[in-house]
């Protein structure tokens, strides 16, 4: 990508783990403990989107659509994850909720440099699964610009 991301908060190095190598088990623990005390705030400060976003799901589902997550590395592997725990745990048609990953299923146990940048891999990923008008296919880039995300929600436009 040519693009630079230096601007992105993923990008930057979190100077208050920095040396959490160096520190004893219970130091590492609480700097870790305290960057996941910022999560709830961070999830409470986007309620309007994430509403928005289960509203868009729920009238997907209720017209016999799908939730389509498309994803790259962690962010890819979570949104699998996701929809595989579904059907157990909602008793959902395992189709009702699809995980597309940059790389294919190989992505999901070791890192596939570069799968994040396929564009045609993920045009064909949309294709392959058929997306119509009535699913939700939801990109989860953690930095918002990876381009498999941003080529698999052109493709199913």
């Amino acid at each position: 990508m040519s693009e630079t991301r230096g601007h992105l908060l993923t990008e930057h190095r979190n100077e208050r783990s920095a040396r959490i190598d160096a520190l004893s088990i219970a130091d590492a623990f609480d700097i870790i403990a305290t960057e996941d005390a910022s999560v709830a705030p961070a999830v409470a400060a986007a309620k309007i989107d994430i509403l928005s976003a289960i509203d868009l799901i729920v009238s997907a589902f209720q017209k016999g659509g799908r939730l389509i997550y498309v994803g790259a590395g962690t962010s890819g592997r979570l949104g699998v994850l996701d929809a595989a725990e579904c059907p157990p745990t909602f008793c959902s048609d395992p189709e009702m909720v699809r995980g597309l990953i940059a790389g294919g299923w190989d992505a999901l146990r070791r890192s596939i440099e570069g799968a994040e940048d396929d564009r045609d891999a993920a045009a064909a990923a949309i294709d392959t699964i058929s997306v119509s008008d009535r699913d939700v296919v939801f990109g989860i880039a953690t930095g918002g610009t990876t381009p498999y995300v941003h080529a698999a929600i052109k493709r199913a436009k």
